[in-house]
Order: C-alpha cells, then sequence, then structure tokens
C-alpha cells in the first residue's frame, strides 16, 4: 500500500471512530469508536490519538484510565494536535496521570490556544490574570480572554466583563462589562446572570432596574449559583424588585445552606427569629444560629447571648 493510501486509510479508521461516537449512519456506540481510535491512533493518526485520549480521561468506551489518556494525550500533541494539547493541560493542572504541574499545564494550553483552541484561549487568560503557573500579566490576561470572548466562549465573556468591571489590564468600563456579561447570561452562564443581577441593583453599567435584578438572579440561582441564592433570598425577603415573600425567601437561604453558605444559615436563624409571616418560631432560629455560630458566625453568637438573656431557648435547645 503507498504511503498516500495507507494515510487515507488511517484517516478513515479515525473517521469511522466518529461515526460510532456520534452514533451517525451506524448505532452509537462508544466501544467501537474507542476501537477504531485506538487503531488510527496506533498507526499515529493525532486526531484518534486525541480522541482515545478523551476516551479514556473520561471512562467512556473504555475503564477510566488517566495514565494512559496522559500518554495519547502526549503523543497527540507532539503531533500538534489542539485538543490533546489543552486536554493533556487539563491532566498536568489536575495531576491526573502526570504529576501536577501548573507550569507545563500552562505551557500545552497556550500551545493548543495559539492554534485557536477557544477553551485553551479562555485558560490561558485565567491563569494570566490568577497568576497560576506563570507571572501574573493583567494586559496578557485581557488579550486572551478577548480572543474566546470573540468566539462567544460564555466563560470567557463573563471573565472578560469583570476585568472591565474592575479595570484590570483594560480602562474601566461598566457599560462594556454588562454587555459582555449579558452576552454569556443568555448563554445560561450562571455566574455572569448573578453579576448581571447585580449591576441592575446598583444602576451600573446599565441603567437601575430592580425588577431586572431579582429576574437575573433567580434564572441564576435556579441553576443552583448559591451567591444567586443569597441574593434572591435577599430580593423575596425584602421586596425587591418582586413582591416580598418571606416563603420564598426561606426556600432560598435553605437551598444555599444546604451547600454549605454561613450567611444563609444566619439568614434562616433572623427569618425564624422575627417569624415566617410575622410568626416566631424560637426552636428553628436557635437551630440555624447555633449551626452559622459553630461555623465561625460572630452575628449568630450575639443573638443566642440575646436568646438567652429573653428566655427564649429552653434546656431542649442547648
Amino acid at each position: 500500500m503507498s504511503k498516500a493510501a495507507n494515510q487515507a486509510f488511517v484517516f478513515a479508521q479515525s473517521n469511522l471512530g466518529g461515526y460510532y461516537s456520534m452514533g451517525q449512519g451506524v448505532e452509537k456506540s462508544a466501544e467501537q469508536a474507542v476501537y477504531w481510535w485506538r487503531k488510527a491512533a496506533e498507526a499515529g493518526n493525532a486526531e484518534a490519538g486525541a480522541n482515545l485520549a478523551r476516551a479514556y480521561s473520561l471512562g467512556e468506551g473504555v475503564g477510566r484510565d488517566d495514565a494512559l489518556a496522559a500518554t495519547w494525550a502526549q503523543k497527540a500533541s507532539d503531533g500538534r494536535n489542539a485538543d490533546a494539547q489543552y486536554l493533556l493541560g487539563i491532566l498536568y493542572s489536575q495531576g491526573r496521570g502526570v504529576a501536577q504541574d501548573n507550569d507545563l499545564a500552562f505551557r500545552w494550553w497556550m500551545k493548543a490556544a495559539v492554534q485557536g483552541h477557544v477553551v485553551a484561549q479562555y485558560n490561558v487568560g485565567v491563569v494570566y490574570r490568577d497568576g497560576q503557573g506563570v507571572g501574573k500579566d493583567e494586559r496578557q490576561a485581557f488579550e486572551w480572554l478577548s480572543k474566546a470572548a470573540d468566539k462567544d466562549n460564555d466563560l470567557a465573556q463573563f471573565a472578560l466583563g469583570g476585568l472591565y468591571w474592575d479595570g484590570l489590564g483594560v480602562t474601566k468600563d461598566p457599560v462594556q462589562a454588562a454587555r459582555l456579561w449579558r452576552k454569556a447570561a443568555d448563554q445560561r452562564n450562571a455566574f455572569a446572570q448573578k453579576a448581571l443581577g447585580t449591576a441592575y441593583c446598583e444602576g451600573v453599567g446599565v441603567a437601575q432596574s430592580s425588577a431586572d435584578a431579582a429576574g437575573w438572579w433567580l434564572k441564576a440561582a435556579r441553576q443552583g449559583n448559591v451567591d444567586a441564592q443569597l441574593a434572591s433570598a435577599y430580593a423575596s425577603a425584602n421586596g425587591v424588585g418582586i413582591a416580598r415573600d418571606d416563603k420564598a425567601a426561606e426556600s432560598w437561604w435553605l437551598e444555599a445552606a444546604k451547600a454549605g453558605s454561613v450567611d444563609a444559615e444566619f439568614s434562616l436563624g433572623s427569618l425564624y427569629y422575627r417569624g415566617v409571616d410575622g410568626k416566631p418560631n424560637y426552636k428553628e432560629a436557635a437551630k440555624w444560629f447555633f449551626k452559622a455560630a459553630g461555623h465561625g458566625s460572630s452575628g449568630a453568637k450575639t443573638y443566642l447571648d440575646l436568646m438567652k438573656e429573653n428566655g427564649q431557648l429552653d434546656s431542649k435547645m442547648l
């Protein structure tokens, strides 16, 4: 078989793996995808090697094996496959299958980013912003996050909005920050939805609107964003942008408390102390104040002392 024919055959094997992975023209089978990717990867196809590495990293169609994921990612990365370079950066960042090394993680992400890999560009921007694995450089952070944001990556749009909001690496521009957050929020990025809600609440970068603030907080809260759950609870408890509703506030604080929020624990104690719909429940108040105090809340300790002085704690609560 000629070299060209052999390359075409290997390329076909790699493609066949993709067809099985997606169920395109054949019955979907992760195992068959791995089978054909392995054949192509062993023949030197970098794309197949990247797909095989990903399969090992996720345990799809084959038992999860981080060491083999790293081995195949390295081979495909040496073949200049951007997906493999990005994955290899992830493995080094997390210490999976290789020794944890932020410097090598950054180097591989940079190689992928230069080739246009969008998520790698986002990661490079974040590394420059935070200075983890490379010296902090807010201007470089801005440049790389801009590249990814221009390709509609919601994570990059949110992060870039933060740079504009704080004036890091770029002239402070709350209006542009809000625009970027809106783009990310429309893609259901919960962090951007929370940030946009706060911008509306404060009237910074956008016209002040408590209703819009409450609306965006609610979208993020429903996705499990704890800060948004706290904000939604606050809005419900105080009638900010929506009708005052103690039950709704209680519900969101309970959700945030499940996630370990001490602020939510304290707020629940305060809510039960003054009473849901005006009906105090000192037993529940004490329960949540004790939880918050145990997690370091000085305000909760103050309330517990007050309840003791007022005779609102009985022996069963202590």
